[in-house]
């Protein structure tokens, strides 16, 4: 019994005395690979923490830290790789002497632990010293004060604690600078005429020093640059308080001479001035000319914002758009210009209307505007917007047949002059719908049908024998009786009055031709006069001689 109990301490209980019920846990295995123990770094270098760690639980439910015996425990390093990897790096170790801890805890509360010690040594820092006045080059007139000034700075001690002196390689110590709280040392000393180097330094209450160079001359008042534009009046400077006026200086709209050469006229070549004599200048107003609009180009006399833009590639007109309303330029926006290559689109074709944004080359053509809309020469193409459609019309008649069809904007072009698809015989123009002549031949296949009513067209034959209708033509040498008026010549048209059915004398009859005109009044007549027992056939058919 004493066993088992010992045993169970070293597992995990489920059952204590049932070994089928126990549960072996392990404290998890880890190790610090790196860095090696002792290792020894300065302030400020970086660190690389790296362990692996292994266990029966599963690595993703182990509890992992990274501990430093003086800096505390170090962000989680995140979850294990697969393969038991943890780690981090650092540059912010403390200095001291640190005991780094490695440890895991596992599901079963079994914690593993490694240790190694890391020793960080500090390093002493010292004050930072930034030269304000002189600048290198300096210079101050002889026998005048000059003012040093130089911006100190230290980790451990007020700017106030700090001591700050200048001194030179020609005369040796200068003076000890007054430091304020916010890190500003300054003194104003005399110094001999010469080239100096000067040397400041800055000591912190450790003894940790800085120190600054800078070269430094003391010169005559004709040496002395006094504007700082590297010119001294011995030097050429012909005004030694503006900096924009030395020997060789661009003139600027100041009104001065700045290059020092009397004889270049004040303020040529600037943008006050203008140089081409267009009247115009960059920066109104200008000098020698009244004019307020500015010139885009004061170097090209064509060039100002009264000139007349050209295809040159240039703003003639100084509008901000190069080479509009020239020939290169595509000013309707149609991607199109009257002479390519363009300067503002790609296209190669030539637009014969750039005022028209509607006209170009690949338009499409409008049928009854007069427009050449795709630049061809050509009006009224055929397919053009609004064109009519015209039916194949073999006989051009005008009259066409069902299938196809091409469109025009006015007439057809034969075989398409057809203005519908009516016609019932296509090869022969005197067939068509609406026909009212008569003919003496069919129409080429056998039919009289010549007005497409579906029937052949039938006509009184105009002899005195008889009254059948036929398809034969009316001669030319009938009897006049039945003519309403005299015989028709050959090729004119008339009436013609038949009394096929008559029961009255030819002589009433002819009495009621002659005393009335209307057929009303002719039929009333014959019937009240002449007695007649049924109505005539009153025929106002024209007729027509062949």
């Amino acid at each position: 019994m004493r066993f088992i109990s010992t045993f169970c301490a070293a597992v995990v209980l489920l059952g204590c005395g049932d070994t089928s019920l126990l549960k072996v846990s392990f404290a998890p295995n880890v190790v610090i690979t790196s860095p090696m123990d002792e290792s020894l770094y300065e302030e400020g270098d970086i660190v690389d923490f790296e362990g692996v760690i292994s266990d029966n639980s599963p690595l993703e439910t182990l509890d992992v830290r990274w501990q430093s015996s003086i800096d505390g425990e170090f962000l989680d390093p995140g979850p294990l790789d697969a393969e038991g990897s943890t780690g981090f790096s650092t540059a912010s170790l403390s200095p001291g002497l640190h005991v780094i801890t490695l440890s895991a805890i596992d599901d079963d509360a079994e914690k593993g632990e490694h240790k190694i010690t890391v020793e960080v040594k500090e390093i002493p820092e010292a004050p930072s010293l930034e030269i304000r006045y002189p600048e290198p080059g300096g210079m101050a007139l002889e026998d005048t004060p000059y003012a040093f000034l130089v911006r100190v700075d230290d980790r451990q001690d007020l700017p106030e604690d700090l001591y700050v002196e200048a001194s030179s390689d020609l005369v040796g110590f200068v003076c000890a600078m007054s430091v304020d709280g916010s890190g500003n040392a300054t003194c104003s000393e005399v110094l001999p005429k010469g080239a100096h180097l000067l040397r400041f330094t800055v000591e912190d209450s450790d003894g940790n020093e800085s120190e600054g160079l800078v070269d430094f001359s003391v010169v005559a008042p004709g040496d002395y640059d006094g504007d700082k534009d590297g010119y001294t009046p011995n030097g050429g400077d012909c005004n030694d308080s503006n900096a924009t006026i030395y020997p060789g200086a661009p003139e600027i709209c100041d009104g001065l001479d700045n290059d020092c050469i009397e004889a270049t006229v004040i303020d040529v070549g600037t943008d006050c001035y203008d140089d081409d004599g267009d009247k115009y200048c960059e920066k109104p107003p200008c000098v020698n000319t009244s004019r307020t609009l500015e010139d885009c180009d004061d170097t090209l006399r064509e060039v100002n914002p009264t000139g007349t833009e050209k295809p040159n590639g240039l703003d003639d007109n100084c509008n901000g758009t190069v080479d509009e309303t020239t020939v290169v330029y595509d000013d309707d926006g149609d991607g199109y210009c009257e002479s390519p290559p363009c300067v503002n689109t790609f296209r190669t074709e030539s637009d014969c209307d750039d005022g028209n944004h509607l006209v170009f080359p690949t338009a499409s053509e409008v049928c009854g505007n007069s427009v050449d809309e795709n630049c061809n020469t050509l009006l009224n193409e055929q397919d053009a917007i609004g064109c009519k459609s015209f039916y194949y019309d073999g006989d051009s008649d005008t009259y066409g047949i069902p299938g196809s069809t091409e469109c025009y904007c006015d007439s057809g072009v034969y075989p398409y002059t057809g203005v519908n698809k009516d016609d019932c015989y296509d090869s022969n123009a005197q067939v068509y719908p609406g026909n009212t002549k008569y003919y003496t031949t069919n129409r080429g296949d056998g039919s009289y049908d010549y007005d497409c009513s579906g029937s052949a067209q039938k006509h009184w034959q105009g002899t005195t024998g008889g009254c059948t209708w036929d398809t034969l033509s009316i001669t030319c040498d009938v009897n006049g009786v039945g003519w309403k008026g005299s015989t028709p010549s050959c090729g004119s048209a008339s009436q013609y009055v038949s009394d096929c059915d008559a029961k009255y004398s030819a002589l009433c009859y002819a009495s009621c031709i002659l005393a009335y005109s209307s057929p009303s009044d002719i039929i009333s007549c014959l019937v009240s006069t002449c007695g007649a027992s049924c109505d005539p056939d009153y025929d106002t058919r024209t007729q027509e001689c062949r």
